[in-house]
């Protein structure tokens, strides 16, 4: 018979009891099988498990007025130390004025960006619960965003008594970190009439303020037109979607990412009856400036101006010309293939353009010129000014309209 209060220790030992062992009873036999010994072990009961407690894992972003995200750090034991990481690594980047965005401790913190630029930040236990939070302070500000960055951080667990490893991490913004701003102008639709300029906007990318943007699309659009132009936008690392209404009609919004950008320019167009379409989509941290027709994309309005590589009789003064192409490739190549066709040469590109006129002129010294212009500005105008500031006098031969199918030699002497 085995005790009852060994019988969670025993086991069978068929060959007695060893080293720290004892003989509690024997297995009942029968049936021809022998009985077998039980023992039981006499050493030290196991230790109990360690007493555990939780390691608190801090986080703190912070950020500048002039950066386009924050500096996150992560994986602090200690508040104040989250705190300055974070302001340190901001500042040094910076040069100093960041200021602590948030600060917390196990959970999950995301950077977001509005539609001009703005940044906001928001906390939460799980990365889904602080995406949600974010994007309903953006809605409560009027605002619309999209985020940008994230850092998710969990408590640790360790024996009690036992120092823990600070296992710390500082997340910097990718790329250039420093804020990009840029602006639309256009001439308000009271004086847009039917001139050529009615469906243009000027933007420029890629300066370094609000004001710099601001005024500098402005300028670009009060140079070409003779009206009041006024800016309409302006946001920084934002993208900006430009759409167009039948032809007649053009508006622009931006957005955080070219989905948002897009989604919003095309709910304000179809506002009124009409088809929508989204003419182009312009990164505004980009550095550039440009007149944009937003009723030209998508037509055959392209062109290219081909000559021959040596200025060899009787083809020295010969342009070939192709206007009204469908696309930019089929411009450049029908002018490649009309001179090397016609001259038997070798060609090569010598300008190419899309939804203006292109000006042929020759120089005193006999040097071939082209120019692309805007649809609106005086060619005989503009060849004399470019003219005037080379010291040489000019001749204008041509301007050929890019709206135009055409394919021509023109002896520009």
């Amino acid at each position: 018979m085995i005790p009852q209060t060994a019988q969670a220790q025993t086991f069978v030992c068929p060959n007695g009891p060893g080293p720290g062992e004892r003989q509690v009873g024997m297995t009942g036999g029968g049936n021809g099988v022998a009985p077998v010994p039980v023992c039981v072990g006499d050493g030290p009961a196991p230790p109990p498990p360690p007493q555990m407690r939780w390691v608190n894992n801090y986080f703190a972003a912070a950020w500048h007025p002039g950066a386009n995200d924050a500096w996150i750090a992560a994986g602090f034991q200690n508040k104040g130390r989250a705190d300055a990481a974070a302001l340190a690594a901001c500042n040094r980047a910076m040069g100093g004025g960041c200021t602590l965005a948030i600060s917390n401790m196990n959970g999950a913190v995301v950077i977001a960006r509005g539609v001009e630029g703005g940044l906001y930040v928001a906390d939460h236990a799980k990365k889904g619960g602080a995406e949600k939070n974010v994007q309903q302070y953006c809605r409560e500000q009027g605002d619309e965003c999209v985020v940008i960055n994230w850092v998710t951080v969990t408590p640790g667990q360790a024996p009690v008594g036992q120092s823990v490893r600070e296992d710390s991490t500082v997340y910097e913004p990718r790329g250039n970190f420093r804020r990009a701003f840029g602006a639309i102008a256009w001439v308000g639709p009271d004086q847009r009439g039917t001139r050529l300029w009615a469906g243009d906007i000027w933007y420029v990318g890629g300066r370094d303020s609000w004001d710099k943007a601001s005024a500098d699309a402005l300028a670009l659009c009060q140079k070409d037109v003779p009206v009041p132009c006024k800016t309409v936008l302006v946001g920084s690392d934002v993208f900006v979607a430009v759409v167009e209404r039948d032809g007649n009609w053009i508006t622009a919004a931006s957005g955080a990412s070219a989905d948002l950008a897009g989604r919003r320019a095309m709910a304000e167009c179809k506002k009124a009856k009409g088809k929508c379409r989204i003419a182009a989509t312009i990164d505004l941290s980009r550095n550039e400036s440009l007149r944009f027709d937003a009723v030209a994309q998508g037509q055959p309005y392209f062109s290219a101006q081909a000559w021959t590589k040596d200025s060899v009789a009787p083809w020295q003064n010969s342009v070939w010309s192709v206007t009204g192409a469908k696309d930019a490739e089929s411009a450049k190549a029908g002018a490649l293939a009309a001179c090397r066709k016609e001259s038997k040469l070798e060609c090569e590109l010598a300008l190419e353009s899309f939804n203006g006129r292109v000006a042929h002129f020759i120089d005193q010294n006999g040097n071939i010129r082209l120019k692309m212009l805007e649809r609106d500005v005086d060619p005989a105008a503009v060849v004399q000014s470019l003219c005037a500031e080379k010291k040489v006098s000019c001749r204008l031969v041509k301007v050929v309209d890019t709206r135009v199918p055409m394919t021509e030699r023109i002896e520009v002497k």
